[in-house]
């Protein structure tokens, strides 16, 4: 079997310095994220950040509120238990269905994975829309097809050649039209990655419009935050 490519080219990329920024990057877990896991809303315009796995099921999809932009990674760990980590799905809020938009970019950025697919799924896990190279090699989802509103959706983006499933048969006409294929719930992922170095981490980013501005007791909790900083200044300065 012929040695694959090396990915870890110069001095900046070598495999010791790939597995720190792993390790960096999954304790990298910031007030957006706690924010999330206590069901609040992140502030406008923040960024949430994969803690571990986001997960590929809507049993085990992370919640997402608020934030404009997602990052993570899959294939976080390849050298460990999450090997082969091909999809995240995030459960997310749509409150304007006319503009909401799913973008991973322009494929400017190196360090991203340079071929994603976006899958949207409704609040039961049926699917609704999906998109593969919309824009040269990344992806975008435009609004949403007709009879749909808002509400609680699952939004997953995958290495390309990966496709979701109902246990058994595909859910899109991934490598087609993209159409929806079958009615039923996601049951599971299939397929290989047609992605280069799909076993190395892969980083992403999803920009979001159309998403809910923060809520009350976001703000809320934030500005406890403030007030608790600003007294504890004060109390030092007396």
């Amino acid at each position: 079997e012929p040695t694959p490519a090396n990915p870890y080219r110069g001095d900046r990329h070598t495999r010791q310095g790939w597995e720190v920024a792993v390790k960096f990057r999954s304790l990298g877990y910031s007030l957006v994220g706690m924010v999330s896991l206590l069901g609040l809303s992140a502030p406008a315009g923040a960024t949430f950040i994969e803690v571990g796995d986001a997960g590929d099921s809507t049993a085990t999809a992370a919640s997402v509120y608020g934030a404009n932009r997602i990052e993570g990674a899959l294939n976080a760990n390849p050298f460990g238990p999450d090997a082969f980590d091909l999809v995240d799905l995030f459960r997310i809020k749509i409150g304007q269905p006319s503009k909401f938009m799913a973008s991973t970019g322009d494929g400017s950025d190196p360090f991203l994975i340079a071929d994603p697919v976006l899958y949207l799924f409704d609040s039961t896990g049926a699917a609704v829309v999906m998109n593969d190279d919309a824009d040269g090699s990344q992806s975008i989802i435009s609004g949403l097809p007709a009879g749909f509103g808002s509400g609680f959706y699952f939004l997953g983006i995958s290495f390309a050649g990966v496709e979701p499933t109902d246990g058994t048969d595909p859910l899109f006409d991934v490598f087609g039209s993209g159409d929806v294929l079958s009615a039923n719930a996601l049951g599971g992922w299939q397929g290989d990655p047609l992605t280069p170095n799909f076993d190395i981490p892969g980083w992403y980013a999803i920009d979001l419009v159309g998403v809910p501005e923060p809520g009350s007791l976001a703000l809320l909790a934030l500005g406890l935050l403030g007030a608790a900083a600003t007294r504890r200044k004060r109390t030092a300065t007396v």
